[in-house]
């Protein structure tokens, strides 16, 4: 299939659960229009039972079962894919096929994957949210390398130029303190009905005053006032304070969502005998952390 007939066939089923599939379509989405580089794609079985991948990412997971996933592993074998990134059991059942074929991967990140729906509750720290601009890009980038070197330190980094690009897109939002900027959070994707949030960071020195969840609040708003009725994210499930603020918000869990890592790849600089103890140990100590990509 072209990448606009592999869209066609499984778009509708995927969107039947628009929040659990919403990586997914977002990257269908990026492959119809052309802008998508490296796209591949593979089908398992009917409609929504797929999944993609293209240059620089992770192979996500559509409406698959244990079999079917058994099979993509083998299918993807020789594919230079970045990690495995799956909603409930779905990344788990592939790298354990991936592993007997030789494959190498970090211990697993857990995930959640939230929504809300309703009015978000702000936490009442002082302050407004303020877009951030193309003036902006300094501190913005500042912050975004910061974010990926603490959130997604195995994801591969935005460079200087596409982070002032982002800037300049309009899509994130700063939560403004006595006219400083203390807090931002942005919009990673937009589909039909929904929209995910990312890039939700504080400086330290800051934290603990409420600045991430209200600028979290101020963005589903923005999301809502743009005609969509859903707002996402993603969390890491071993950060148990970020998921009690986001859950006093008003978001609440949909699935869980596993994020692996390879570490065997010619790409990643991980020499075989300086990896990361590898997946069929279950013991190893490699600590990632995680957010949607």
């Amino acid at each position: 299939m072209e990448a606009a007939e592999f869209a066609d066939y499984h778009e509708a089923a995927l969107a039947i659960d628009e929040v659990r599939h919403g990586a997914v379509l977002a990257l269908l989405m990026q492959a119809r229009q052309g802008t998508l580089a490296g796209f591949m794609h593979w089908t398992l079985g009917g409609s929504g039972q797929c999944a993609v991948t293209a240059t620089h990412r992770s192979l996500f997971l559509g409406v698959l079962d244990k079999n079917q996933c058994r099979m993509l592993a083998e299918l993807t074998a020789r594919v230079d894919y970045r990690g495995v990134i799956g909603a409930d059991s779905t990344a788990n059942w592939l790298v354990d096929r991936a592993v007997e074929l030789g494959l190498v991967f970090r211990d697993p990140v857990p995930q959640q994957i939230h929504s809300i729906s309703d009015t978000p509750r702000y936490p009442g720290s002082p302050g407004h949210a303020g877009p951030v601009t193309a003036q902006d890009s300094a501190l913005f980038v500042d912050w975004m390398m910061a974010f990926q070197r603490e959130a997604v330190p195995h994801n591969r980094s935005q460079t200087h130029e596409e982070l002032e690009r982002i800037a300049a897109e309009g899509r994130f939002t700063f939560w403004i303190d006595k006219e400083q900027p203390v807090s931002m959070a942005g919009i990673v994707r937009r589909l039909r009905n929904s929209a995910a949030i990312t890039g939700v960071y504080t400086p330290p020195e800051l934290r603990g005053r409420g600045y991430a969840g209200s600028v979290t609040a101020a963005v589903v708003e923005r999301i809502y006032a743009e005609g969509r009725k859903t707002a996402c994210l993603y969390t890491d499930l071993r950060n148990s304070f970020s998921n009690r603020c986001y859950a006093k918000i008003g978001f609440k869990p949909v699935c869980t969502s596993m994020q692996f890592y390879r570490c065997d790849l010619a790409s990643s600089g991980t020499k075989p005998d300086e990896a990361v103890p590898d997946h069929r140990a279950r013991t190893a100590s490699a600590n990632c952390s995680g957010v949607m990509q």
